[in-house]
């Protein structure tokens, strides 16, 4: 069955049988997760580490469905999906991969964007975004090397603040 990284929900979005279904996130070192087969059922698995599984309960032991079809990631209003089908036993007259269907969705990890704050402290780190300050007025120009900032480069500046003396000679 597929394995996963980090945070996914798994959601119901279908059922099919005749027999009770479930999926069961195994997460490596720890315990398991069981989601039911009950269509809206979901659940967030939050590991570094887990394995995706499905089961049919037949005379009232729970056992592996005998196929699951993974599909392709899909990009839909911002998240990244999957669908699961799964069938838990071939029989004539029967579609297969409708016993169950869950749809994976990759959950973001970085925390939602903060609200537009206050400008940045004048000496908040060693980078900026290449911002400098007229002589005199206490500033002084520093430079990043990020790859994705427009380059800096200046002729020869000579920058006096506070009893400092800063001279950039350009590269």
């Amino acid at each position: 069955m597929p394995k996963y990284r980090g945070a996914h929900r798994i959601t119901v979005t279908g059922v099919q049988a005749d027999r009770p279904q479930r999926a069961v996130a195994t997460v490596r070192g720890g315990g398991t997760v069981v989601v039911p087969g009950v269509v809206g059922a979901s659940e967030l698995i939050d590991a570094a580490d887990w394995e995706l599984s499905v089961e049919h309960e037949h005379d009232g032991v729970w056992e592996p469905s005998i196929r699951a079809v993974v599909g392709r990631w899909e990009e839909r209003g911002g998240t990244h999906s999957q669908v699961v089908r799964c069938t838990d036993r071939d029989r004539s007259g029967y579609p297969g991969g409708r016993s169950l269907v869950l749809r994976i969705d990759r959950e973001d990890p970085r925390p939602p964007a903060a609200p537009a704050s206050a400008p940045a402290p004048r000496w908040a780190g060693t980078e900026s975004a290449g911002r400098q300050e007229a002589p005199g007025r206490g500033g002084a120009r520093i430079s990043t090397s990020g790859s994705d900032l427009p380059s800096t480069r200046t002729a020869d500046t000579a920058t006096t603040s506070g009893g400092f003396h800063t001279t950039s000679g350009g590269w």
